[in-house]
């Protein structure tokens, strides 16, 4: 045998087994085979869409807590804003309070000196007249009526306060 030359019973039985292995593979494997192949992409790509949903779902979740965080901000700062607005003014209010507080208490302290100072000078007054009664008895040997005695207090004074 020649193992150039082409046998033809052979080639018949090749083609032949060659056609009964490609139709029993077809039948039974390639089937069996494209199937859980085409089952697997399904699956792939369904699992593709659902990773690019979630994806999708993520980066919007992720854009609303930005805005939410840019907005959580933007109050925090208007609440710092607000909060020393109001502490200013209440500072403002606490100066003035006591700014007023103190002028009344200065008025108050200056009506009293001057009450105390009217009081001295009526005291002064009458220890002046008695003193000046005792005097012009002393002196004249005749006790002065009280009129007197006050008109030459209120001369006395006068001239007094003519010389301040």
């Amino acid at each position: 045998m020649d193992l150039l030359s082409p046998d033809t019973g052979l080639m018949f039985w090749t083609v032949i087994t060659f056609a009964i292995l490609y139709f029993v593979l077809g039948k039974f494997v390639w089937k069996p085979v494209g199937e859980v192949l085409d089952e697997r992409e399904a699956r792939l790509k369904d699992s593709l869409e659902k990773a690019e949903a979630a994806q999708k779902n993520a980066d919007e979740a992720l854009q609303k807590n930005e805005e939410m965080l840019a907005q959580a901000r933007q109050e925090v700062q208007e609440l710092i804003a607000k909060g020393k607005k109001t502490a200013e003014s209440m500072r403002e209010e606490l100066v003035a309070d006591a700014k007023n507080e103190a002028t009344a208490l200065i008025e108050r302290a200056r009506k009293e000196v001057k009450l105390e100072q009217d009081k001295a000078l009526d005291e002064i007054r009458k220890l002046a007249v008695e003193l000046s009664i005792s005097a012009t008895t002393k002196v004249i040997g005749k006790a002065l009526s009280e009129k007197e005695h006050q008109q030459l207090v209120d001369k006395s004074f006068k001239d007094l306060g003519e010389l301040n």
